[in-house]
Parts: structure tokens; C-alpha cells; sequence
């Protein structure tokens, strides 16, 4: 393996990305190809409509960035090794091979299922059928620094400042139109090194910090988007209802039929394929009335939303309640004395925000001695670093939303 480039594919983000020998045998394989018809963002080109890019991009953009980690870090196991490089190239292309359509809106659906993570879903798909494009990398290897298993390698692609946040943070914002997650990568990638399993930065430079808050901005803009969240919850559960009515593959039987070429087209395309089957072919229910607002772009109705912040660890009450009804017998009951049917009730739980992720050690060099970045000078870090936000939503079918208010409201004053 020479690490040359054998083809430049020209990427709207950076311009241009150089693609080795290996990474291309991967990359024209229908198993990665099937990335290109599964939107990074879900339905969230419904609210910010250039935000149509696919995981397809994505994967190579952090692959190309990874090298620019790697080669700044300073650990056991990754920089200036050729062969560990190539690895860590190849973890970070095929990071994400396994998204469902939709990618993360579906997830939550999938496990309804009882099917597989998108890491695990990956991980068969490497070993299945992309081991033999891996030349003299095994896929055991490859697949243990995607989900997150190799110490520094894999802190190079999920931690809380690595070259799969970078890449999106970067490309989200740019097809978004939202300038919050460009950020000076250079400045930010120059500073970094590794020590004590964690990342270091040799400065405490304000890139740092602006990296972590434009993450911060870009979930309140655009992930979190009051909107956002409601068109993607409606894709989840008519994901999961299509499903459930043999409209669409279940994952897990994808697994077991080992079908090539009927795994390549389980992408975006078979999902909105299967919605119009159903108008024309399915029954005269929920699910066909759900299609019809998505495809129609009318929201749900957000009946409660209200984020609040809190030392991290600390949920507040109120979001603890209204996180009770991921429950269903908690919800079944709270739609009977709303007096709506339950389906008509739509709950979701956002991650909890904060800038520093409490997974990764993350560290600021200060004359010779490591500190943790919470006690950087910079005065953002210092106020907000340990305080975390908490969101949780509530939202209604249309036309049901006063009822679900009213029994909310009596719901939370107890």
C-alpha cells in the first residue's frame, strides 16, 4: 500500500478529496453505493431544503479528514504508521455503511423492532460483503475502531471533538445554510494531540471553544428544530408501521437472506416507494392518513416544548415526567383521559446537550500540566461546561392538540 491517491472526487465542502486503491474497491461496491439514497438529516430538508446530502458524502469527507486528525495526534496506535492509517481510513469510510433509510430518524424505530444498531447493521455488512475489498485488513480490525473499541483510533472518529463530528458539523451547516458549524478545522486540527486515553489540545485557543459551541448551535437550529423533530418523528413511526404491516423488509430478515442486492436498495427511495404503495394499496387507517400529512408537509402539533438546563446529571422534573410516557403503559393511560387514541401522541426525547461530552476526556496543556478543558481560561467553557440541556417534546396529531394540551398541562401540575 504506497498511500497515493488514485482518484480525486470533488467534494462541494473541501474541495477536493484524494481516494486510494482499497478505499475505492469499497467505495464502487453496491453495499456503499446504497449510501448515496440515504439522507444525512432524515426528513430535515423539509424545513431547510438544500439539506438534502447523503451519508454518502459524509463518509468520505470524514475519511478525508481523519488523515488530518491522525497525522496531529500523538498516540500508540495511530499517525505516522502507513498501515494503521489505511485502517483508520477505512473505519472512518465505512463508519456509517450501515444507517437505515433516513439515517438516525429510523433507529429508534428499528429497535422497536428488535433490530440491530446502524454500527451493528455495518458490522454485518462488513464482514458479509465488503471483507474481501479489504485486501490485507481484516474486518474484525476495521470494525473495532468504528465502534469505538481501539482506544485512540477510535476517539479519532467518536468522541467529542473527532473527524465524523468535524465533517458534519461542516457540511450539516453548509447545506443548511446556517453558518454555525464552520469552523477553522486547520487552527482546530494543528493544536490537537493524544495523552491519558483522551485528546489534548497544546492551547487553550478559541477554535476549541468555537468548535464546541457551534456543535451546541447547530442542534438547536437545526437538529432540534421544532419542525425538524416532527417531520422526522412522523417518518419513524410510518417506517415502523410499514414495517409492521410487510410493506417494507424487516432489518433483521435482510440479515438472515443475505441478499445482496436487496440490502443495496433498502435506502430513502424503497421508504417513499413503500408510502405511495400504501396510499394505493393499504388500508383506510392511521398509517395512510400519517402518509398523506408527510407527503403533504403538515406538520404534527408541538404541544409542549421546554428546554431547560441543569448540572449535568440532574434531570429536571419536568422533563422527567414528560420523559414517563416513552412508557407505553404511561402513555396508554395519559391518551385515555386526553381522551385521544394513543397513536394521535408523539413523544420525543433529545439527547441532553452540553459542550463538553462527559464520555471523552478532553484536555487543555497549560505550562507542562494537563487540565480538563471545564477549567479553561475561556469564559464561555467556564459558565456553561458542566451544565447540560435537557429537551423533551411533546407533539399531536392536527386537530388533536387542545385536548393533549389541556391533560398535559393537568398531567405536569400533578
Amino acid at each position: 500500500m504506497t498511500g497515493k491517491s488514485v482518484k480525486k472526487i470533488n467534494d462541494n465542502v473541501y474541495g477536493s478529496i484524494g481516494v486510494r486503491e482499497q478505499e475505492l474497491r469499497v467505495i464502487d461496491t453496491p453495499i456503499f453505493q446504497r449510501l448515496r439514497y440515504i439522507k444525512q438529516l432524515g426528513a430535515t430538508d423539509y424545513v431547510y431544503p438544500g439539506a438534502d446530502h447523503t451519508r454518502f458524502s459524509h463518509c468520505l469527507g470524514t475519511m478525508h479528514l481523519v488523515s488530518q486528525f491522525a497525522r496531529s495526534m500523538k498516540g500508540d496506535d495511530t499517525g505516522s504508521d502507513g498501515e494503521e492509517l489505511q485502517r483508520l481510513r477505512l473505519a472512518a469510510l465505512l463508519h456509517d455503511v450501515g444507517h437505515y433509510p433516513y439515517s438516525h430518524t429510523t433507529e429508534n424505530a428499528v429497535k422497536k423492532l428488535g433490530g440491530k444498531s446502524h454500527e451493528q447493521f455495518g458490522a454485518f455488512l462488513v464482514r458479509k460483503f465488503l471483507a474481501e475489498k479489504l485486501g490485507s485488513y481484516s474486518p474484525s480490525e476495521i470494525i473495532e475502531i468504528f465502534i469505538g473499541r481501539k482506544r485512540t483510533s477510535s476517539l479519532l472518529i467518536s468522541s467529542a471533538l473527532d473527524a465524523d463530528k468535524a465533517d458534519y458539523l461542516m457540511r450539516d451547516s453548509y447545506h443548511a445554510g446556517v453558518p454555525y458549524g464552520r469552523v477553522s478545522l486547520e487552527r482546530l486540527i494543528s493544536t490537537m494531540s493524544y495523552a491519558n486515553n483522551g485528546i489534548v489540545f497544546e492551547r487553550d485557543d478559541v477554535s476549541v471553544e468555537n468548535f464546541l459551541i457551534g456543535r451546541y448551535h447547530m442542534y438547536r437550529a437545526v437538529y432540534y428544530h421544532k419542525a425538524v423533530v416532527s417531520f422526522n418523528l412522523m417518518v419513524e413511526r410510518i417506517f415502523e408501521l410499514l414495517t409492521r404491516e410487510n410493506f417494507l423488509p424487516h432489518p433483521n430478515d435482510l440479515m438472515q437472506r443475505e441478499d445482496e442486492e436487496e440490502i443495496s436498495a433498502y435506502n430513502d427511495n424503497l421508504l417513499m416507494t413503500s408510502m405511495y404503495a400504501y396510499l394505493r394499496f393499504g388500508k383506510d387507517n392511521f398509517l395512510k392518513r400519517l402518509i398523506r400529512l408527510f407527503l403533504t408537509r403538515e406538520p404534527l402539533a408541538c404541544v409542549y416544548l421546554n428546554p431547560q438546563t441543569s448540572e449535568t446529571g440532574n434531570v429536571p422534573a419536568e422533563t422527567a415526567a414528560v420523559r414517563r410516557f416513552e412508557s407505553s403503559s404511561v402513555l396508554r393511560k395519559f391518551a385515555e383521559r386526553a381522551g385521544v387514541g394513543e397513536e394521535e401522541i408523539f413523544v420525543a426525547t433529545m439527547r441532553p446537550l452540553s459542550l463538553i461530552d462527559e464520555k471523552t476526556k478532553v484536555f487543555v496543556r497549560n505550562k507542562g500540566r494537563l487540565k480538563s478543558i471545564t477549567e479553561s481560561s475561556g469564559l464561555v467553557l467556564n459558565m456553561v461546561g458542566r451544565r447540560t440541556l435537557y429537551d423533551s417534546r411533546v407533539y399531536s396529531m392536527p386537530g388533536r392538540s387542545k385536548k393533549v394540551g389541556v391533560a398535559l398541562r393537568r398531567y405536569l401540575n400533578g
